[in-house]
């Protein structure tokens, strides 16, 4: 059952039973008073009737000549009015005299009563639907005493006929309100019901993704509703365009990281087949070297093609040692990294570049903060990573005639940073953003792979690298290295190599 027919039943059973009870209420009333007036009018006639059977009646009973003239008066009075029965009592309640146009008896036994007064309410209404009469009396006086009773009954069709043309005329009034209630229940419900119509549909539209908005009717319950929904189907457009761009977005990123795979795949491919290329090449120039360094070997010192024999040598090693570079960077090997201290690493890489520091008159200084934590690293990688450092360190500061290598180790919340700072020449900045990129280098007989492992060690253990320069001022790389949790030791496969 829709919302419309059940408001509609509703309004209309209210109006109806409203209208229903207001008329009943209205025809009761009527239907008493007018009973009412019959029983006065009744007594009226009743005591017309009496004043003339006073001559014939005393406290004895009937006069002579009362036998025929009661009767007489009876009949006079029955003829008078819409009656069915008129009768005169002693002071006993006998019948004296009756006339009856039903031919019913006339009852005994009534009491003498001035006056009787109007029935109860419920009664006055079954006298609608039962053949049942109103009875109407007077005393019949004589010398001041009451010496009997006239007594009056109008017929059914005089008590009923009044009250239904009441209800008849009720009724038909009551119709007319009852439809003029149901015209306006259905206008009432047409306005009532129409926005949440518009509604329905306007949630139907929301459910397609289109976003709505309906004009706020005058009815402040319903304009609430559809404020409401309006606002609602706002925020849903907005996120519905939102969501669009965030999927928009996310597919762009989604075909970029795709092509980004697909790039470092076929990176990663033709670095296998690199390495593979190099690893041979190396086998080939051990060789070439080799034959080079016999063949300088045994030749005499004066001889004319000894100083390309000794250049072949040269450039063998120097593309050997390249290669190998190449090879550190682009293999990975699985190691053993364990919590362990970083100043013993350090101080090995420092002790190694030793003599080249002595040759370019370079001072070395290491400074370890003390209680430093553990760090879970690959000693033989970090040791490496330390080198280069110190290694470029020694080789900038040996041009301009010495300088001071300072290694130190420091803790910063919950990383050990490793700071390898020189009083070189420093680095433009163009030079130190691309520092670290692979094959880029300012050194005329370079590999540019140096700097490179150094970031790839950092990284292979949780770690970062920077660095900080200025031209004139020197350059100082940071290592940052995650401090160990001694509860969850770590073990696994680092990346890169020597």
């Amino acid at each position: 059952m829709s919302l419309r027919l059940k408001l509609f039943i509703l309004i209309g059973g209210a109006v109806f039973f409203a209208t229903s009870g207001v008329t009943a209420v209205a025809l009761w009333r009527e239907v008493i008073r007018g009973q009412e007036l019959l029983a006065r009018e009744g007594v009226a006639l009743a005591s017309t009737a009496a004043a003339a059977s006073a001559h014939w009646l005393h406290t004895d009973g009937v006069e002579p000549g009362g036998e025929e003239a009661l009767p007489s008066v009876m009949d006079r009075l029955l003829r008078s009015a819409p009656l069915d029965r008129a009768w005169v009592v002693d002071r006993n309640g006998k019948v004296l005299a009756c006339a009856s146009k039903t031919g019913e008896p006339c009852p005994d036994g009534l009491q003498l009563t001035e006056f009787q007064a109007a029935d109860w309410a419920l009664q006055a209404l079954m006298r609608l639907v039962r053949p049942e009469g109103i009875v109407a009396s007077a005393p019949v006086l004589r010398g001041g005493e009451v010496v009997g009773a006239v007594r009056v009954d109008f017929n059914h069709e005089e008590v009923i006929g009044s009250a239904r043309d009441l209800a008849l005329g009720a009724s038909v009034l009551g119709l007319f309100w009852i439809a003029m209630g149901l015209m306006m229940a259905v206008i009432f419900i047409s306005r009532v019901t129409q926005p949440l119509v518009h509604l329905v549909e306007a949630a139907g539209h929301l459910a397609e993704e289109q976003g709505v908005q309906l004009d706020v009717p005058e009815e402040r319950e319903t304009a609430d509703l559809v404020r409401a929904f309006n606002r609602m189907s706002s925020r849903l457009e907005e996120r519905r365009a939102e969501n669009q761009r965030l999927i928009a977005e996310l597919e762009e990123r989604v075909e970029q990281k795709t092509r980004e795979v697909l790039k470092a795949d076929r990176l990663a491919t033709l670095g296998g087949i690199a390495a593979g290329f190099a690893h041979e090449i190396g086998n080939s120039l051990n060789v070439i070297r080799g034959y080079a360094a016999v063949a300088e070997r045994e030749l005499p010192a004066d001889h004319a093609n000894r100083p390309d024999v000794a250049a072949i040598r040269r450039e063998t090693q120097r593309a050997a040692e390249l290669i190998e570079r190449f090879l550190v960077f682009a293999r990975a090997r699985a190691s053993h990294a364990f919590a362990q201290p970083v100043e013993a690493v350090l101080r090995e890489a420092v002790e190694v570049v030793g003599p080249a520091a002595v040759q370019a008159r370079v001072e070395r200084v290491v400074e370890v903060e003390p209680h430093l934590p553990l760090v879970v690293i690959d000693a033989g990688l970090l040791r490496q990573a330390f080198l280069n450092l110190c290694v470029n360190a020694v080789q900038a500061m040996a041009a301009g005639g010495g300088g001071t290598l300072r290694a130190s180790l420091r803790r910063e919340g919950s990383q050990v940073v490793a700071e390898i700072r020189d009083t070189g020449p420093g680095l433009a900045p163009e030079t130190a953003r691309r520092v670290f990129e692979p094959f880029f280098t300012t050194k005329a007989e370079g590999t540019g792979l140096g700097l490179a492992i150094v970031r790839q060690a950092a990284e292979a253990h949780g770690g970062s690298v920077e660095v900080v320069s200025a031209p004139g001022q020197g350059a100082a790389f940071r290592l940052r290295l995650p401090m160990a949790v001694l509860e969850a030791p770590q073990t696994g496969a680092v990346e890169g190599s020597e």
